[in-house]
């Protein structure tokens, strides 16, 4: 998700609320899955492409959501 507008305390106004420089950096622009359940099944989806590496999922500190990523959890 991109920012709607930017402003110079740092803080990020987005759709669903407010973000602070820190957490859009991190985790703003990633797609987020609500549950668990939802981030397996898309890495299940996207590591059965062709030549795709595995996916992984994690609990994302800032948003209370998960993402998925490349790099091994505990890494």
């Amino acid at each position: 998700m991109f920012p709607k507008a930017r402003k110079s305390d740092g803080r990020y106004f987005t759709m669903d609320g407010v973000m602070d420089e820190r957490e859009f950096r991190a985790c703003g622009r990633k797609k987020r899955y609500e549950t668990r359940v939802e981030a397996r099944k898309a890495a299940e989806r996207n590591s059965r492409r062709k030549d795709a590496p595995k996916i992984f999922i994690y609990e994302c500190p800032y948003c209370g959501g998960w993402h998925l990523t490349h790099r091994r959890p505990g890494r």
